[in-house]
């Protein structure tokens, strides 16, 4: 399938544009134009070896390095943090869910800078950045101190971090897309299983500032080099396509795609795509569906996730017992992922939406309704929802808008996924406190997933 991008006219024969050059011109005009040629000539073929696989590897690893501002890298620091500065409950829980609040602000203008600059580029600022954040958890002495370290690890590992390993294989797939993004999703879901695990033996064996200064070696001595050495932002770069097709396939895919489209989508050139910017985006109701359950997923999820050993030490689980709901997730979140390019190809995004986040639903009334071992099953629903949701996202805003204003467009949603995962804890926290337990907020936030899995339904 051709990159496609979101139209509300109808299917037609688009006017050829001219092509971009695939190389800028470094010196004379006859030089330039026979680098060009070249180029095209080289990738006339389908290569042998196609780059994009490497770069999926090296998404996959920016991504992973991204845990230490996510919830599930953050959670096993809870304890010692409160011991150490002096911190309540409540004031640590204050102080990451306004610093997560703070953090979702300039995501859509971050992502904007990465359309401009380029990913490369803002991908060595933004592991620099994250190293520099671990530096700063790793002395903090008090509330404020930790509010801003929690401030750049939330901005920049659980958002920055995040949309520029997903943008960059936008960049690299179209029709393999789902595919690519199951397999680094996967390892998402492997991270997930092990990280949390990993800091808490570096914590018990080091202590909580020492772990911190090592994932900032980590990030600057490992991942760092790792960009500048490896990294390519576009197929163009090494003399390949799109997918590693080449030009007779790319040719032949959009002509199929073409005969077999409808008037919502419009097929575009890999080699010159046209994509809709944010305020077109706006005028369509594939972005607000998407924005809505990325919006719900984080409201729910986060809440989930931050709460993990309260919910299910209310379902009077042992913390022993407890902690077998990561593995289950993880186990049933990269079950889904290797599955995701199958069943993205198969049904629609509304279709895909809806199952998962009737799986959060289903989640939600586990852990309202069942005690003991069975309540672990919510995780492992939770997980196989998270596993199709993560993929269904980081597809779908490539493949409906194009590649040229991802950046902003995808940075508008994480600001309203972050704000959303900062939510969902308090309402949560807010139903122990005031109506005696969870069960309450549990229903409430099932009762939203339903009624957007179902508006979700009439998007066209």
């Amino acid at each position: 399938m051709a990159r496609i991008a979101a139209s509300s006219a109808p299917a037609a024969k688009q006017p050829r544009r001219p092509a971009r050059p695939l190389l800028r011109a470094a010196g004379p005009s006859e030089a330039a134009a026979a680098d060009d040629f070249s180029i095209a000539a080289a990738s006339d073929a389908r290569p042998t070896f196609f780059y994009g696989w490497p770069m999926a590897l090296l998404a996959t690893a920016v991504m992973v390095c991204s845990a230490p501002g996510q919830t599930y890298g953050f959670m096993f620091f809870n304890p010692f943090l409160r011991e150490s500065l002096g911190l309540t409950q409540t004031e640590l829980s204050a102080t990451y869910l306004l610093a997560t609040l703070l953090a979702a602000m300039p995501l859509s203008y971050l992502g904007g800078l990465s359309d401009r600059f380029g990913l490369k580029r803002s991908l060595l600022a933004a592991i620099a950045a994250m190293a520099s954040a671990c530096i700063l958890a790793s002395v903090a002495w008090n509330a404020a101190t930790l509010f801003f370290a929690c401030l750049g690890l939330r901005m920049i590992g659980a958002g920055l971090l995040s949309l520029l390993a997903t943008n960059t294989l936008a960049q690299w797939f179209d029709r393999k897309l789902p595919t690519a993004c199951g397999y680094m999703q996967f390892g998402m879901a492997l991270s997930m299983a092990v990280v949390p695990a990993s800091l808490l033996e570096l914590i018990t064996a080091l202590g909580w500032r020492q772990t911190y200064l090592v994932i900032a070696a980590g990030l600057a001595g490992g991942l760092l080099p790792a960009i500048v050495w490896l990294y390519r932002e576009h197929p163009r770069d090494v003399g390949q396509r799109v997918d590693g097709d080449s030009p007779d396939e790319r040719r032949a895919l959009a002509a199929n795609e073409g005969r077999r489209g409808s008037g919502r989508l419009r097929v575009v050139s890999d080699d010159d795509p046209p994509s809709l910017n944010l305020q077109e985006a706006l005028r369509t109701s594939i972005f607000w569906l998407l924005l809505s359950a990325t919006g719900v997923w984080s409201l729910i999820g986060t809440g989930l996730m931050f709460h993990l050993e309260s919910l299910l030490r209310a379902c009077h689980l042992t913390r022993g017992q407890a902690a077998w709901a990561t593995p289950l997730m993880a186990a049933a979140m990269a079950s889904l992922q290797l599955a995701a390019g199958w069943l993205v190809e198969r049904f629609h995004v509304r279709q895909l939406i809806a199952g998962a986040l009737l799986c959060v639903t289903a989640a939600c009334a586990i852990l309202a309704g069942l005690d003991g071992p069975a309540a672990l099953a919510a995780y492992a629903v939770f997980g196989a929802g998270q596993g199709l949701m993560t993929v269904v996202s980081s597809a779908s805003w490539a493949r409906y808008f194009g590649p040229a204003h991802l950046g902003r467009i995808r940075g508008t949603s994480m600001t309203v996924g972050i704000a959303c995962s900062a939510v969902g804890p308090l309402v949560m926290g807010a139903s122990v406190d005031w109506l005696g337990g969870f069960q309450p907020s549990l229903w409430l936030l099932a009762a939203v997933a339903v009624c957007v899995a179902a508006a979700g339904q009439r998007v066209e």
